[in-house]
Order: structure tokens, then C-alpha cells, then sequence
């Protein structure tokens, strides 16, 4: 899978395991983008698909999580990626 590939689709993936986390936590976007050091508008196009997250926002996202709920995170976002390179290898 080419790196471009990777990279949309973890941008996908990580913006939807934040929204999802938010929602779950009953935050606003404000208050999200307060624990993630960014500001709201940024944290808006984030969840919005328009841009990406920097690594210290992917960092701080992971410190909110519980040890086991970073490492489902992580299992996820292996099993979209194998999928992802299953689906163009056929």
C-alpha cells in the first residue's frame, strides 16, 4: 500500500476514534480541543476530515485514554490496515 494510501486512511480512522471518544465523554468540541492544545476551529476541521492530526495531538489523545483502550486502538487501526492492503492485493 502506497504511503499516501496510509495516510489518508489513518487520518480517517484517528478522526473518527476522537469524535467517537468525544461523543462518548459528552464533551463539546470545545472542550476536546481544550485537553487535545488546539484550538476549537482546528479541532473542528480535525473531526471533519480536512485536516490531520500532528503527532502531539495524536500523543495527548492517547494519554486521555485508559492503557487497554489505547491498545484496542491500536489493534484497530491494524485490522483497518491489513484490510485496506487485502482489499487492493485482490
Amino acid at each position: 500500500m502506497l504511503r499516501q494510501q496510509y495516510k489518508c486512511l489513518l487520518r480517517r480512522f484517528l478522526s473518527g476514534e476522537i469524535r467517537k471518544y468525544r461523543l462518548q465523554c459528552e464533551w463539546t468540541q470545545e472542550q476536546i480541543s481544550e485537553h487535545l492544545c488546539m484550538a476549537p476551529r482546528s479541532y473542528a476541521y480535525l473531526e471533519h476530515g480536512i485536516c490531520g492530526c500532528s503527532g502531539l495531538t495524536v500523543v495527548l489523545f492517547l494519554l486521555l485514554l485508559k492503557d487497554e483502550e489505547v491498545l484496542q486502538l491500536l489493534q484497530s487501526a491494524r485490522k483497518e490496515l491489513k484490510e485496506a492492503e487485502n482489499h487492493d492485493a485482490a
